[in-house]
């Protein structure tokens, strides 16, 4: 799925709003060899100090009319991520109808991932 500019937009806002300790938030709106539709990305570095931080990502992106969530660290999701370049998927979510419901339903995945660790 593409999206229109009033729409790239309008989904901007609401990853801002929805993330906002996540900064320099880019987008690819356009189907290729690393990307199914459009998908966009912020990223949290803790510890920005550390000569080699850790990047933690929020990745949201589209696959026919439905939207995914994915926390990764390393770098953003995209067709191609592995572990074995240095980056890794840590939760994803089920594809959902609507971009709210892919940010609810990752907010609920990474709530449970770290509730495993208190």
């Amino acid at each position: 799925m593409l999206l229109t500019e009033p729409e790239i937009q309008q989904v901007l806002e609401q990853v801002k709003a929805a993330f906002p300790s996540l900064t320099d938030w880019e987008y690819n709106n356009e189907k290729n060899e690393e990307y199914f539709g459009f998908s966009v990305w912020g990223h949290f570095v803790n510890n920005p100090e550390e000569l080699m931080p850790r990047r933690f990502f929020i990745t949201l992106d589209t696959y026919e009319s439905k939207w995914q969530g994915c926390l990764s660290v390393g770098q953003p999701s995209y067709l191609w991520s592995s572990a074995d370049v240095g980056d890794a998927y840590l939760v994803d979510t089920e594809p959902s109808e609507t971009l709210e419901e892919a940010i609810a339903a990752l907010k609920a995945k990474i709530s449970e991932l770290f509730q495993a660790f208190q």
